[in-house]
Formats: structure tokens, sequence, C-alpha cells
């Protein structure tokens, strides 16, 4: 199972509308002309629009369902989710056997981090109706943020069988193809000049453009030509833009030079300044926009491979990285994401100054763990192995050839927790992202980033209204790879719970994470940051969805405790 395949599956999450009743099916001439007006102007991205459509529709007649389940959508996709979670409810409560009104449910429930909900409300959309993909889609993409790749798999195989031609399922086969012939199809189906929301024709484009710039060049598979399989590296202490207590980092040598790159769980992959990469000489592949955390959008950049790249005993072959050309915030050569080393069990030691790979646990199953460097991240449309899983290219089609073979190692598996991990936290993941459920004054949980990358902690604007009360604060300056952030704000109190700790936070910065939730497909309430994470033991296994946090007393701080 390929990244690329199961990443779909976040993707499909824009398409699933027209399964739900009002898609082609509205067409025919035993529905309502006015619902497949509807349905239109949402697939064309006016969903303002379709949702004064929908709405119309709902007070005429409120028991129609594909209506209920349009102005659902609709307000989603406007990110007004509390209206969509109070039309939600407002419609089950009247149709509560509606299995597409269950499945709009799952959808918004999704949306706000509510995953245990989710899912509930999934299986008993298909409870309802099993001939209905919609809801095994929902719950693939479940199961991926738990780390359950097989059950993804299994739910997406289901949706498949049950609905081959539906828009939501062919954009999701057509990114399971191979370069080639995923080219085709990519223009094939732009060429039939469907309604389209505009950002997804633009994510469409930007996927065709970078397989064109790259189908004839050979893959890049990150081999690890080192014998070692395991490594003790020494953390750097390097200058920080944004804080005094600087951020750790790592000697990476990209072609045999020397870069400082920060070490940051909220970034993806290698990324490093053009001026690095231009003297380590790195052969430019394909165009990519790159964005993160600020108000100016995506900036310029490109995919390039180096031939070699060493981090500490750790040697690699032929792998892919991100440029940007932007200057963005801080002194160094670039950053390093730890899903780099998604392969191995990741040890963070920042108090002690050395970060720890080594060898992830051995499924039952298995010979041994595979090792692979993940350099180029979440590279759109680039070919990947799945270090997750381990498993090889395989299209979609060979795949459900023998979908019944539980012994076929090239199919996904679910997250294994090992013995000695059984205290570890379970995290849920969307691409390199962890996110830690996390308790705010007692509320939640919520979803939190697990991010070293931050300066501090922060918390969500829209999370901070519902526990505490927040003041505007001019004086503080938050930059990412996006530029500045315009509007940062000060909540008065809010105590943290996360796995086994508590911290008490004073005038915790706050800001409108609500581009990252939107972009991430689930509601981000906030980010453990460098000032609290610096002081703690961070391990991470990002195969099986699992983070520990490990203390020494001497360098616990007032306001946080073991819980």
């Amino acid at each position: 199972m390929t990244r690329r395949f199961l990443a779909a599956v976040t993707v499909s999450a824009l398409f699933w509308l027209p399964l739900h009743g009002f898609g082609e099916k509205c067409q025919a001439a035993t529905q309502p002309a006015d619902l497949s007006s509807a349905g239109m102007l949402y697939r064309a991205g006016r969903f303002e629009e379709a949702a004064a459509e929908f709405q119309a529709m709902v007070k005429a007649d409120p028991k129609l369902v594909p209506a209920q389940v349009g102005l659902v959508h609709s307000l989603l996709r406007q990110e007004k989710i509390e209206e969509a979670h109070a039309a939600a409810i407002r419609a089950l409560t009247l149709l509560p056997n509606a299995a597409p009104l269950a499945t709009a449910m799952g959808d918004v429930q999704f949306r706000l981090g509510e995953m245990p909900e989710a899912e509930r409300s999934y299986l008993k959309a298909v409870n309802l109706n099993p001939k209905d993909p919609a809801p095994y889609l929902a719950l693939a993409r479940v199961y991926r943020a738990y780390s359950l790749y097989r059950r993804a798999y299994d739910e997406l195989e289901r949706a498949h069988q049950i609905a081959t031609d539906s828009p939501a399922m062919e954009r999701i086969w057509v990114s399971t193809l191979p370069p080639r012939e995923r080219i085709a199809a990519i223009e094939a189906f732009l060429a039939r000049g469907l309604p389209q929301d505009p950002e997804d024709t633009a994510l469409l484009r930007r996927d065709l453009d970078f397989l064109k710039a790259t189908v004839d060049m050979p893959g890049h598979a990150c081999r690890l030509v080192s014998k070692v399989q395991q490594t003790n590296t020494k953390l750097l202490v390097l200058p920080s833009a944004t804080s005094h207590l600087g951020a750790s980092g790592l000697e990476v040598k990209l072609n045999g030079r020397s870069n400082r790159l920060a070490l940051d769980t909220g970034t993806s992959g290698i990324l490093v300044r053009s001026p690095a990469a231009e003297k380590a000489g790195l052969t430019r592949i394909g165009e990519q926009r790159i964005g993160g955390l600020g108000d100016t959008g995506r900036q310029g950049g490109y995919v390039a491979v180096a031939a070699h790249i060493r981090v500490g005993d750790l040697e690699f072959e032929d792998c892919m990285v991100r440029v940007v050309e932007a200057a963005g915030p801080g002194q160094n050569d670039g950053l390093i994401g730890t899903d780099v080393f998604g392969a191995y069990v990741i040890d963070i030691d920042i108090p002690g100054q050395k970060l720890r790979l080594s060898p992830l646990p051995k499924r039952p199953d298995e010979a041994a763990a595979p090792t692979a460097l993940n350099s180029a991240g979440e590279t759109r449309g680039a070919s990947e192995d799945n270090v997750d899983n381990g498993g090889e290219e395989q299209s979609l089609p060979n795949r459900a050839k023998a979908a019944n073979s539980a012994a076929n190692p090239h199919l996904p598996k679910d997250a294994y927790v090992a013995p000695e991990m059984a205290r570890w936290t379970k995290v849920f993941r969307f691409g390199h992202m962890l996110l830690i459920p996390t308790r705010v004054d007692g509320a939640g949980p919520m979803l939190f980033m697990i991010d070293t990358g931050s300066f501090t902690n922060i918390l969500s604007t829209r999370a901070a209204r519902e526990v505490t009360k927040i003041k505007a604060d001019p004086r503080t300056q938050v930059k990412g790879l996006s530029g500045a952030v315009a509007n940062v704000y000060r909540a008065d109190k809010a105590t943290l719970e996360f796995g086994h700790y508590s911290q008490d936070n004073q005038n915790i910065v706050t800001l409108d994470l609500s581009a990252i939730s939107k972009s991430t497909g689930t509601e981000i309430s906030g980010i453990l940051g460098f000032e609290m994470l610096r002081i703690l033991q961070v391990k991470i296994d990002y195969r099986d969805g699992l983070v520990d946090f490990l203390y020494d007393p001497k360098h616990l701080p007032k306001g946080i405790k073991l819980r």
C-alpha cells in the first residue's frame, strides 16, 4: 500500500456529496429540478449559493434527505462548522434512520476532531444502508488517522465494489495508478468539463504538472547504504528568530556538504533554503509551492534530488528533498521533519542533546522491520515507498486481486502495539502531523499538534473562546513558512492535559488555526511547542501512531505535573 493511495482518502472527503443522493442521480426525472441545480452549485464550489438553495428546500420539505445532507456539507465547505453541526442535529432529530444523514453527522464530527463519535456515526450509516459507499470512504479516512491501514484499505475496497463509477471513487482510483496512466486519467477527467470546485481543480492541475515533469525520471527510494541500523546523534542548539530559547537541530550532509537543519515534528521531509540547495548541487526535478503557518499563503519552491544524505551514522542514497525559495523565519539552512525517520523509533532527548534512532518493534509476522528515509515528506504526485507499512508500489487493480490473501506482503498493516510500548499514548496521524488528544481546563479532548518547530504552546482562538477569555497581543510576532500571522492574542489561563502530564499556562499565545484545520480536514485546537517539549524526552513511533513523554525531575519546571 503506497502512502499516495491512502492519502487520497483524505482528499476524497471533498467529493462525498454526490454519493449522498443529489449528484448525477439528481438529473433523473424523479428528482426535483432545484435539487439538481443546488448540486451543480455545490460541485462548482459555489457553496454559499448552494447552501441557500438547500436551505429553501429544507424549509419547504424537512424530510427531503438529499437537501438536508446538501445543506450540512455546503456549510462545512464554508467552514461554518457550528452551523453545520446544528443543521445535522436538527435533521437527525427529524430523520434518525436516514443513512446519508448519519454519514453527514460523521463528517461534521470528523471536522470537529471528534474521532470516536465520527466512527460511531459512520458505522450507524453502514448498518442502516450497507449499499451506500459514502460511509465506507469516511471510515477509511478515520482508520487511517488511527494508523489502522489495513482496516482503511478494506473499507476503501468495499466502497469501490459498490460505486466504481462515482466521482469520489474515480478520484481515489486515479491516485492509485502508475504515473503515466494517472496523467492520462487526470487529463481525461479535466477534459470532461464537469462543474468543479476551483480549489479542487487547482489541486488536480498541480498534481498533473508535477507528474508530467517527473514521469520519465527514475524513482528515488532513498535507500539505506550504511551497515548500521541505528544511530545516536548529537542535537545542536541553533539560533531561532522567534525565541530566545533557540531551537534543536541536526547536522545533515547533503551530497557531502554540511547543513544545520532545525529538527521539527511539525514539518514533513527535508526542507532546505535555495542557497543551501545550490551549494549542495541538488538536482532540480519539479516545481512545488510550499506553505506553513502564516497569512501570506504558499511560497515558491521545488523538489530536488540529493545523491547522498548522511545523518549521524546513517547514510542514504538517491533522496528527494524540498527546496523553499522564500527566506522564511530562522537563521538556519532549513528544516528536517521527524517523519523523515518514520521507519525508526525516534527518541528526541532535548535535555540530553541527543537524537536516537533504533529499529521499530518487529511485528510477530515479520522477519525484520523495514528501514528507509522519507526525505521527500509529503510530495504530491511523487512515487514513494510507504515507510509506514513497508509496502512496495502496487496498483489498486493488482492489490484487489490479492486482497483475499492474508499473507500478501504488499497489503497494508494495522498499527502494532509492542508489549514494551503498552503505556505509550495513541495519537491521530494526518500525514506528518501527530495530533494528541488534549484536555483544556477539563474540556475536550481536543486535538493538539506536537510541534518542536513552534516556539511555544499555542491555543486556537476557537478553542480559547470555549474555555477562557482572550485579548489582543500586538507586541508578539509569530512567523512561519507562509509569513507573519497578522492577529495574535493571549488567553488568560489554560491547563493542558496530555499523555501522562498536565501543564498550567498563563497568558498562552492564541492564534487563528482555522487555515491549518481546514487543510488537514479536522480541528487542530492547539500546538504543544518547543518551550515545553524541550524539557521532555519525546519518543515517536510513526508507523503505529504512538508517542511517549519521559522526564528527568531536575528538568521539570514549575507548572508541569505528572498525572
